[in-house]
C-alpha cells in the first residue's frame, strides 16, 4: 500500500506491518525521512491518559504558591533519603539490574548507587531553594495613562523521553520550580525503578506539598511506541528527547510535525556566539573536539555567529579565556544569552559561549 509523505515522496506499508495493525491503532507518517511508525491503540491511550493529567495539572499551577513547590522538592528528596521509603525503590532497581544483565544490556548509568542516590537527593534539594520566577516583571513599558508589563510565566506541560537511568527524575521535576508540569517516558530498563520511584517518592511528595496529581507523570509503558505517541500530542508545550542517534532525531521530526517545539540531546551542531564587547583575541582559540579536534582559524566580528563545519556532538571551550561550556544537544537558529564571562584569574574577558536549541 502506498503512502505519500512530504508531499511528493512515496514510500510503502509493509505486510509485516500490515497484518500487525488492530482496530484503533494509528500511523504516524514522518513526513522528512517516511518512516511508518505504529502505534498500538493501547499505548496511544497510556500516553495520552498521561499527558491528560499533566495538563489538567498545569491548569491549577496557578494556584500553587512557591513554597508549596519548594516544599514538594524538599518532601521528594527525603523519601529517596529515609531508607524506609527508598527500601523498595532499591529492591526494585535490583530487579531491573538483574534483567538487563540477563538480556546482555550495559548497566552503568542503571544502578541507583549511594552516589547516584545522594546526587538526587542533592539535585533536588538545589531545586527546592532554586528562585522560581513566576510573576516576575520582566520588562515595563510607560504609556500616557496606562503602563504594560511582561511577566514571566509557566510554559505548560513539558515532555521528556529519556534513557534508562534512574537520576532522570530530578531533571524531570525540576520544570515544577517555574510552574509548569512534566510528563516523562524513562527506557524500558529502569522502568521497574521508575514506577517505584513514583509510587514511593514522586506521588507521596506531590500530595503532601499539596500539589495537582499528576504535575509530574510517567508515561508508564516500556514501548518505543508510547513515546511516539506522547510527542505526537499537541498539548505538550515543549518536547525534550535525551539519547543519541536515529532514534532521538525521529522523535523530534514526530514532534514538530505536530506542531510541539523541541529540544534534542545526542545529534550534534553547535553555534559559539560572541557579544560586542568579546575579547576578540580568545575567539580564535576556541576549539571543538569529538570526534577530532577543530578550530576557528580567523577570528570572526563582534555580534557575529560562527558554525564549525563539522556538526558532530562537540565540546566547546574557550582555550584559557573563559570557562568551558559541553554542548551535547541539538543547537543553532538563534541565541539564548550572550553572557558575561571571567577568567580564572578573575580578569572580565567579555563574552560567553551560549547555545540555544531550536
Amino acid at each position: 500500500m502506498p503512502i505519500v509523505y512530504g508531499g511528493d515522496r512515496v514510500t510503502h506499508v509493509s505486510d509485516e506491518l500490515a497484518a500487525a495493525f488492530e482496530p484503533g491503532d494509528r500511523l504516524v507518517v514522518v513526513q522528512s525521512t517516511g518512516d511508518l511508525l505504529h502505534i498500538p491503540a493501547g499505548e496511544w491511550d497510556t500516553a495520552a491518559t498521561a499527558v491528560g493529567r499533566a495538563h489538567s495539572a498545569f491548569g491549577s499551577m496557578g494556584a500553587v504558591s512557591d513554597e508549596q513547590v519548594s516544599d514538594f522538592f524538599e518532601t521528594f528528596a527525603d523519601r529517596l533519603e529515609a531508607d524506609d521509603s527508598f527500601a523498595p525503590i532499591a529492591s526494585a532497581n535490583q530487579i531491573d539490574v538483574e534483567n538487563a544483565q540477563a538480556r546482555g544490556r550495559s548497566t552503568t548509568r542503571l544502578v541507583l548507587s549511594a552516589t547516584m542516590r545522594a546526587d538526587m537527593v542533592a539535585g533536588l534539594r538545589m531545586w527546592a531553594t532554586a528562585p522560581a520566577g513566576r510573576g516576575e516583571v520582566l520588562q515595563t513599558i510607560e504609556h500616557d495613562g496606562w503602563t504594560l508589563q511582561q511577566l514571566r510565566a509557566g510554559l505548560g506541560v513539558v515532555g521528556f523521553v529519556f534513557e534508562g537511568r534512574p537520576n532522570v527524575f530530578a531533571d524531570a521535576a525540576g520544570v515544577i520550580r517555574s510552574g509548569n508540569t512534566v510528563v516523562f517516558r524513562i527506557g524500558s530498563d529502569a522502568l521497574g525503578t521508575a514506577r517505584a520511584i513514583v509510587e514511593h517518592a514522586l506521588d507521596p511528595a506531590l500530595q503532601e506539598a499539596g500539589l495537582p496529581a499528576g504535575a509530574a507523570s510517567l508515561v508508564d509503558s516500556a514501548a518505543h511506541a508510547a513515546g511516539h505517541a506522547m510527542f505526537s500530542d499537541d498539548r505538550l508545550a515543549l518536547a525534550v528527547a535525551r539519547g543519541s542517534g536515529p532514534a532521538v532525531a525521529q522523535l523530534g521530526a514526530v514532534a514538530r510535525q505536530a506542531g510541539v517545539p523541541v529540544s534534542l540531546h545526542g545529534t550534534g551542531g553547535a553555534w559559539i556566539v560572541a557579544g560586542d564587547a568579546a575579547a576578540l583575541r580568545a575567539l580564535p582559540q576556541v576549539s571543538v573536539t569529538e570526534p577530532r579536534q577543530q578550530s576557528c582559524s580567523h577570528p570572526p566580528a563582534a555580534g557575529n555567529v560562527v558554525q564549525p563545519a563539522d556538526p558532530a556532538p562537540l565540546t566547546v571551550s574557550v582555550s584559557a579565556e573563559a570557562r568551558m561550556v559541553s554542548n551535547d544537544a541539538t543547537w543553532g537558529g538563534g541565541v539564548r544569552d550572550v553572557l558575561p564571562a571571567t577568567a580564572a584569574d578573575g580578569e572580565d574577558r567579555g563574552f560567553m559561549v551560549t547555545l540555544n536549541p531550536h
